[in-house]
């Protein structure tokens, strides 16, 4: 393996690494609570009602990898294998266009049955749930729920809402959601008062550095060594670290990103520590920026919007039309 190929092993390697946070232990302990309650009923074949788990989180907080890693690292959670039946847990992103006929068929797909021809919706959802039922799955993760209620049409709102509760509230196999999505997904969540008492919530909050001060400055060391990088003298962590927390929108998995990217830059450039200048170049390659309205070089950081400058970046002249 060259020199090379070894440095993007080891940044392949610091971008699985995960650290754990406060959120994510709250969202292992109320999942780890749900799953144990609904395996206990079933062991005294008690069919109750499903609960319900929202992670909700603007773009770039983190939500889905949260949601990810418990996933993965749950012990003894059983996922669709190809020659297994039960599978406790599917887990999906929600398709565009995100109607409830391809939703119902994005999760048969999940199930391990996709569709082979044309069928209406009603046809659909019947056999995901008889399918739950016979996979013996306890929960249903949805990504991107918020899309579930892209349409402005109240009728198909309801049909949504509807849907969701049928498999909470099944008399056969009652089945929990874990829905994962931004805070738009409040609105589908809060039209329903039987939908919303059957979701506990975790919020991803916005970060700041006076709240989260010391959270930010343990995750940048940590990733720092991790990557065998010094930090060099010049990057004074007080006037630093508040910068990345804007650079990165104040949202976690943002920060993170930005994190990693400085490493990278780092170590591309065979340097054994952290230098601004390679955050600089982090920033100025995510935003496209000029130098003047780089967070990691101008005094009055604070002034500029990260997210407008990289909406400008992803779409250049945008503000003309």
């Amino acid at each position: 393996m060259t020199d090379l190929n070894n440095i993007h092993f080891k940044i392949a390697k610091l971008r699985a690494e995960f650290i754990k946070s406060e959120p994510y232990n709250r969202l292992w302990d109320q999942f780890d609570r749900q799953i144990q309650r609904r395996r206990a009923n079933l062991s005294l074949g008690l069919y109750g009602e499903a609960r319900g788990l929202a992670v909700v989180g603007a773009p770039g907080s983190g939500k889905s990898t949260l949601v990810n890693r418990l996933l993965t690292q749950y012990p003894d959670l059983s996922q669709p294998q190809p020659e297994q039946m039960k599978a406790e847990l599917i887990s999906l992103l929600v398709p565009s266009p995100a109607t409830l006929k391809y939703v119902g068929s994005a999760m048969l797909g999940g199930l391990g049955y996709p569709l082979t021809r044309d069928k209406p919706a009603g046809f659909i959802w019947d056999q995901v749930r008889d399918l739950l039922h016979k996979r013996e799955t306890l929960f249903v993760h949805l990504d991107e729920a918020q899309d579930l209620f892209s349409t402005k049409n109240l009728n198909t709102r309801g049909d949504v809402v509807n849907t969701l509760k049928s498999l909470m509230n099944n008399r056969v196999w009652p089945v929990g959601l874990i829905l994962s999505g931004t805070p738009k997904m409040l609105e589908m969540i809060n039209s329903d008062d039987q939908l919303k008492r059957r979701i506990d919530m975790i919020n991803l909050d916005t970060v700041s550095w006076s709240t989260h001060g010391t959270e930010v400055r343990e995750t940048f060391l940590a990733y720092a060594a991790k990557a065998g990088l010094g930090i060099c003298p010049e990057l004074q962590l007080n006037d630093f670290l508040p910068r990345l927390v804007h650079a990165g929108c104040n949202e976690l998995g943002l920060i993170i990103e930005m994190i990693l990217s400085g490493i990278e830059n780092a170590l591309l450039a065979r340097s054994d520590a952290l230098r601004i200048d390679h955050f600089v170049d982090a920033f100025q390659r995510k935003s496209g920026c000029s130098r003047g309205l780089n967070i990691f070089v101008v005094s009055d950081y604070l002034a500029i919007d990260p997210r407008a400058v990289m909406r400008k970046a992803n779409h250049p002249g945008g503000g003309d039309r």
